[in-house]
């Protein structure tokens, strides 16, 4: 039986979870991930599964990687001073670097620093050495502002990655709401990117704040599933494992980047054609401003899993894009703007309330029906929307 919370959890509850978890070691694989996985769970009050898969376990071509976490990382210039540091922001260490402790010259170390032009005061995010199975543990890299990198003398610097690298054990989290149709969605969100709010945080978030109001709402049609994983790998280990527990899922919806941007965006199925772009499409109609965009564009992630043929489940993205502060460690709390994070909450409830009350109606006259009878009709001059969205529904749907 499903454990139901005493009260709907709100935009402050996921703030500050977001503020407790932020700056952790959000990696494929670190010893920070069980807590904040119960975070979860104590912030939405719903019982919460734990997938785990191994270290060394190969799923589809995806190995799970070991357990990696920092324990030191700085680096010093020649007079000894610390010009850049992981107690200062995570994403000074690359994930997933291997350990060193090095004496470089200017020359040396440059091909190891990584920085984000766009931000010059920031640590830039190099998601390469924990994504790429060749640069894994192989090599190592470091990120400094801009700012400083343009100032660096000829050295020598002094370099340490010191790291706790052995086996452990991937986790998903899973939060499931049945439904009474034996049909299913799936809401995807990343719990990976460390030093990092809106970038994926913020969706995961966001969908908590969505279960806890689903679960509060009696008979659902749908049963919803909310996997929160490492991105990419995380979708492909969990769908490998056991691929029979995806067969009733009719469509999913990922979510990043809701806590603040420019504009709103419903990226499309890679068909574009599918049963969940109408959902889209509706979306966009009652959220003036928001846009659909073609499956290819803006950033692609867990939705690219869960629509690539063999899996095929069409797959949504809900995101505001773009935001200056993208990848880089002034992706931070103070950017968090509580109206986004409502509206995605909104849109989200949206998406969901069209399928739960979505039928298939048939004609019980010989005739269409006459729409103004219904205070149905929309004029085509002065509501010309309407006008065309509801004669589509009466005279080439119906």
């Amino acid at each position: 039986m499903e454990m139901l919370i005493k009260k709907e959890v709100s935009i402050a509850d996921i703030k500050g979870f977001m503020e407790r978890n932020y700056l952790k070691n959000r990696t494929t694989v670190s010893k920070d991930i069980a807590g904040i996985l119960d975070d979860i769970e104590e912030v939405t009050g719903l019982p919460l599964i734990r997938h785990k898969f191994l270290t060394g376990a190969d799923y589809g071509t995806w190995i799970v990687p070991k357990q990696w976490d920092v324990k030191e990382a700085w680096i010093k210039n020649a007079k000894g001073e610390v010009i850049g540091s992981y107690d200062e922001h995570p994403l000074f260490v690359c994930p997933y670097s291997k350990a060193v402790h090095l004496k470089l010259s200017k020359e040396e170390l440059f091909p190891h620093i990584f920085s984000e032009p766009r931000q010059p005061d920031a640590y830039g995010y190099n998601w390469r050495y924990a994504s790429d199975a060749r640069l894994q543990l192989k090599d190592w890299g470091i990120s400094l502002p801009k700012n400083i990198v343009d100032n660096l003398d000829e050295g020598p610097f002094e370099v340490l990655i010191d790291t706790n690298v052995e086996d452990g054990e991937m986790l998903i989290g899973e939060i499931i709401l049945s439904g009474t149709s034996g049909k299913e969605i799936m809401f995807l969100a990343d719990y990976c990117h460390p030093g990092q709010v809106n970038d994926s945080f913020s969706g995961l978030a966001m969908f908590m704040r969505v279960m806890s109001t689903l679960a509060q709402q009696q008979n659902r049609k749908y049963t919803y599933r909310l996997l929160m994983m490492p991105e990419t790998l995380g979708s492909a280990m969990y769908i490998a494992q056991d691929s029979e527990r995806i067969k009733n899922v009719v469509g999913a919806i990922f979510s990043e980047m809701v806590g603040w941007g420019d504009e709103w965006f419903v990226k499309l199925t890679r068909e574009a054609d599918t049963y969940m772009d109408l959902l889209a499409d509706d979306c966009v109609r009652k959220f003036k401003g928001t846009k659909t965009s073609p499956h290819y564009t803006i950033y692609g992630n867990d939705e690219l899993m869960f629509n690539a043929v063999p899996v095929n489940i069409p797959s949504l993205s809900l995101q505001k894009y773009p935001y200056i502060e993208y990848h880089t460690s002034n992706d931070n709390i103070s950017h968090l703007k509580d109206e986004d994070l409502q509206q995605a909450h909104e849109m989200s409830l949206y998406m969901v309330d069209v399928l739960e009350k979505d039928a298939v109606y048939k004609f019980t006259s010989p005739v269409p029906f006459w729409m103004t009878r219904f205070d149905l009709f929309s004029d085509d001059q002065w509501e010309s929307e309407e006008f065309f969205f509801k004669r589509d529904i009466v005279y080439r749907y119906l």
